[in-house]
């Protein structure tokens, strides 16, 4: 009915959303994160705070809210997680599982396998746990590593862990894990329509976040940017919120990206795969065109950051932010991707490559965000792979990152290239590998030559995360295992 009241009513200065069941309206300062707001105004202190910055895993909550079609739960690290971004969802905290009188299931399992010793890791890993039981009610041990992988737990109870994982995957349905009021919420939260509501929260007292806006059309966002110019554009907030929280760095008007439809839209075409700016790592990694298609993107995917922040980094923001060891810059420099960058009275081309301009520095002009990313198609004549040399297998920084794209028809290479990054101020292309390759057969190449003369290219640089020579000789095995792999298929 046209006048029916939905659930959910948009307040400019506040949102509506459910905490553990319970639907709340409230008044939110702008930027405060939702790890801060459960501590300072709803004094729940089971959602820990440690390393403030996403990599820990104490601070993990769960949200649940409609994504195509059905009530998707996800676990995030709270931290990271701007309050005024819960609107029309529904926030799960330990609070809400179990009782001192009835253990959640997760709970008991982990008590039963003598998986808590401290306690502090505890409730995030319950919580991690919570959003994989009720989106997987049985989950294999690689799902489980997966989900598991941004928690960290000092005193190394991993196993016990583990094995209370393989009991609750063997005795325990959907239900049992959760709870009937979450059930009852989820009815509420399939009647908010988000594309109704422009939210703004404000505060009158200077802080680091002043303005929090979420605009829902690009005509608002625009719009907004036109009014508030000092803006800065904000979509998972795994970077800004860092910032926020360790740096202490002012962002006095933030505009989010999110709830902008055509941002978020995942297709593809004859020109190759259209990827929204505000797609998700995750809504990537678990997209069936990705894992068919463009299965390299899908496997890389699995190696950036934790499941957390994979549910809240975007694929925009990786390039946006442009960091030289932006994990999936590379690969998709390789694959002579391109973007679709748009501003209130423009909408251009432009190819990746063009992109970086030097250190955290890019082609975007004022007031302009990438709308879309193409990755052009592949074929079976296209031998596409990437490298990513880190101290952890997740959870961690590239001290290198190689891609290559090798083109090839009857054991002839056509074309080729190869990317990296680490090496310096930005992620770059080989000017020297294509003309080296260039239709050479693949059994006749010597990867001797080859290595030297893209060694020559390079000057890598010395920093914390290795050294001049340590990232040359990262670079130099990336390319062995590259060409000997090119040559062992050919046989």
């Amino acid at each position: 009915m046209e006048n029916q009241v939905t659930p959910f009513e948009t307040h400019l200065n506040r949102i509506t959303f459910f905490l553990n069941g319970e639907k709340i309206t409230a008044d939110i300062p702008a930027g405060l994160s939702t790890l801060d707001w459960l501590h300072t105004q709803k004094q729940l202190y089971g959602t820990k705070c440690s390393c403030n910055e996403g990599d820990c895993g104490a601070c993990t909550v769960v949200i649940a809210y409609p994504f195509e079609g059905i009530i998707t739960y996800q676990a995030i690290t709270s931290c990271l997680y701007p309050t005024a971004k819960l609107h029309g969802k529904h926030l799960i905290t330990i609070e809400g599982l179990g009782t001192p009188e009835k253990l959640h299931p997760i709970q008991q399992a982990l008590l039963t396998n003598h998986a808590i010793q401290c306690g502090y890791c505890t409730p995030g890993l319950v919580m991690s746990l919570f959003a994989l039981f009720a989106m997987q009610p049985h989950p294999d041990r690689e799902m489980t590593l997966s989900a598991l992988e941004g928690n960290l737990c000092r005193c190394g109870t991993y196993q016990s862990i583990l094995n209370a994982v393989d009991e609750l995957a063997a005795n325990q349905s959907v239900k049992d894990i959760v709870p009937a009021w979450c059930r009852e919420v989820e009815k509420d939260l399939f009647r908010f329509t988000p594309k109704e509501a422009m939210l703004v929260t404000k505060t009158d007292i200077p802080q680091q976040v002043n303005c929090y806006l979420i605009p829902t059309t690009t005509k608002q966002l625009f719009d907004l940017y036109a009014e508030h110019p000092e803006s800065v554009f904000i979509a998972g907030g795994t970077d800004i919120m860092v910032q926020k929280n360790i740096n202490r760095k002012e962002f006095p008007f933030l505009i989010d990206l999110t709830q902008i439809p055509e941002l978020n839209r995942l297709y593809l075409q004859q020109d190759g795969l259209h990827i929204g700016s505000a797609v998700t790592y995750n809504q990537l990694w678990e997209s069936g065109i990705v894992k068919t298609d463009f299965p390299v993107l899908h496997n890389l995917i699995a190696q950036i950051a934790s499941r957390q922040i994979r549910n809240l980094g975007t694929l925009g923001g990786n390039i946006a932010n442009a960091s030289p060891v932006g994990d999936t810059i590379p690969l998709l420099m390789v694959l002579n991707s391109s973007l679709w960058l748009q501003s209130k009275l423009e909408l251009r081309h432009l190819p990746l490559k063009d992109f970086f301009l030097g250190y955290h520095k890019t082609a975007l002009q004022k007031g302009e965000i990438i709308k879309e990313i193409i990755i052009p198609p592949l074929t079976e004549d296209n031998y596409v792979k990437t490298i990513k040399s880190a101290k952890r297998k997740s959870v961690d920084i590239s001290s290198v990152i190689t891609a290559v794209n090798i083109e090839h028809k009857n054991g002839r290479i056509t074309n080729s290239a190869l990317a990296i990054g680490g090496v310096a101020a930005l992620p770059l292309l080989s000017r020297k590998f294509p003309k080296l390759l260039k239709s050479k057969q693949i059994k006749a190449l010597d990867p001797a030559v080859i290595i030297k003369e893209v060694e020559s290219e390079f000057e890598p640089l010395t920093d914390i995360r290795g050294t001049a020579l340590f990232r040359r000789e990262l670079i130099r095995n990336h390319l062995i295992l590259y060409l000997q792999e090119l040559q062992e298929e050919e046989k």
